[in-house]
């Protein structure tokens, strides 16, 4: 059963995380450190490039990240009409405050008391200075609110990051935010969603 009202617009989005960097690869906590792609990171960017080059597409948005912007130009490069990038502060992943640039065995080594108390409810305790999913999951649905709105009908690729997309998932499927690390989104993968005013479907995942 199809549960779209096609006597609405249909939405078509696909999302692209970001390709690898060295701190995806180190297992490190960056949040919203700015590091830019790694040789594998281009070759995961293309390699979504391919897939999406015969998708129509009216817009693209991306994170304000490095990392992102780098996907969504290599995406966009010899796409017509598109070939500017639209920006939203709403997609960037969410900050890990003074853990930032650290993995998890070093912030229970330097930060034991804080990492103590963050596991006690990893979904609305945050990082020193940074954000809980809670507070990633208001700025996800600004932007869900901004896409009905603004790109309803409309074909788009949105280049961001893992936390974002499965926000959005679960935001879809009105699950909770205790199901966030229940999804899985590797790097340079497509998760597509189509969506009219009352409904969604989610159509693929962490497709590679």
């Amino acid at each position: 059963m199809d549960i779209l009202d096609y006597k609405e617009p249909i939405t078509k989005i696909y999302f692209v995380r970001h390709g690898e960097t060295k701190a995806n690869k180190d297992k490190l906590l960056f949040g919203q450190l700015n590091w830019d792609l790694n040789n594998e990171g281009v070759t995961q960017a293309r390699r979504a490039a391919h897939k999406l080059s015969k998708v129509k597409t009216d817009y693209i948005i991306s994170s304000p990240l490095k990392r992102a912007i780098h996907t969504a130009k290599i995406i966009a490069l010899g796409r017509k009409p598109v070939s500017k990038i639209i920006i939203d502060k709403n997609l960037m992943e969410k900050s890990e405050g003074l853990w930032e640039g650290k993995n998890y065995w070093e912030v229970r080594k330097d930060d034991p008391k804080g990492y103590k108390q963050w596991l006690k409810d990893p979904y609305r305790n945050k990082p020193p200075r940074g954000e809980s999913v809670v507070d990633l999951d208001k700025r996800v649905n600004k932007f869900y609110k901004i896409v009905l709105k603004k790109y309803a009908g409309k074909n788009i690729i949105v280049v961001c990051h893992s936390g974002p997309i499965r926000l959005f998932i679960l935001q879809l499927l009105k699950a909770d935010v205790d199901k966030f690390w229940h999804l899985k989104v590797e790097n340079g993968s497509i998760t597509e969603i189509h969506l009219s005013k009352k409904h969604a479907m989610v159509w693929a995942v962490n497709r590679t």
